[in-house]
């Protein structure tokens, strides 16, 4: 992140900036994008329409914009939960517990950070700012293999011939948030037997890495009160109401 000073103007800008996506988020989140009009956001400021636009040229850019924010929330989470544990398989598993932490304290985030999956509006977005996104996430799952590199280098970890750290990261990453997406998106879970969601994704996770013999193995009065630890840590280090001036910038 950098810390270059910024002049008034600059300052100015994204300050304005920062009040356009805190009174798009909620619209964004609640109703999607069609619910968000640049011209309620002028009135709402007391700018010209033109005004928004000179800041973000459609409503893909601000929505954009905000998945970039719940990519380095996501990235805030990951890293204080994974560096207040010892053991790669702490830290490994303090990264699914934050990958909860974020779903449930940020759901506003996730659901936005989800929309820019459609093509529709991902082709509509500047190329400045889809680049500034894939290398939020591309960073995000880098801190991930990391964890994961460290472990086979301290010999928990011990993969086969031909097996990679970044394919069972790719597994976790897909029984995690693969897992949470269902869980928003479909409300007859319960139908079928799924009580406790996140439970599930926990315990499946734990087993994926049980069966790359991750060790130590998947304790069950252990994982509780690890993840009663860093729940209380991330609560405490990173509060829900996370400020998006705090945040990288991402203009375009």
């Amino acid at each position: 992140v950098s810390m270059a000073v910024l002049t008034p103007k600059q300052a100015e800008i994204r300050a304005r900036e920062t009040r356009i996506l805190s009174l798009a988020r909620p619209i964004i989140a609640s109703g999607g994008l069609s619910g968000l009009s640049m011209a309620a956001i002028a009135r709402e400021m007391k700018y010209t329409k033109g005004t928004i636009y000179n800041h973000f040229a459609c409503k893909e850019e601000i929505l954009l914009a905000l998945a970039i924010q719940a990519s380095q929330t996501r990235i805030a989470l990951f890293d204080t939960a994974q560096s207040s544990q010892q053991s790669s398989r702490d830290r490994m598993a303090a990264i699914g517990i934050a990958c909860e932490d974020f779903r449930t304290r940020f759901d506003d985030l996730f659901r936005i950070e989800s929309m820019v999956r459609h093509a529709t509006i991902w082709e509509k977005a500047s190329e400045e700012r889809r680049e500034v996104l894939m290398d939020s996430e591309t960073q995000c799952m880098s801190l991930v293999a990391s964890v994961g590199h460290d472990a086979v280098a301290q010999g928990d970890l011990k993969l086969a011939r031909g097996e990679k750290v970044e394919d069972m990261i790719f597994g976790l990453w897909s029984l995690t948030y693969g897992g949470m997406l269902i869980d928003v998106s479909s409300p007859g879970l319960q139908r079928i037997g799924i009580s406790d969601t996140m439970k599930a994704i926990h315990r499946n996770c734990n087993a994926l890495m049980d069966g790359f013999d991750w060790c130590p193995h998947y304790d069950p009065p252990q994982h509780r009160k690890l993840t009663r630890r860093v729940r209380q840590t991330l609560q405490k280090q990173i509060p829900d109401a996370v400020s998006l001036a705090s945040m990288p910038e991402a203009q375009s």
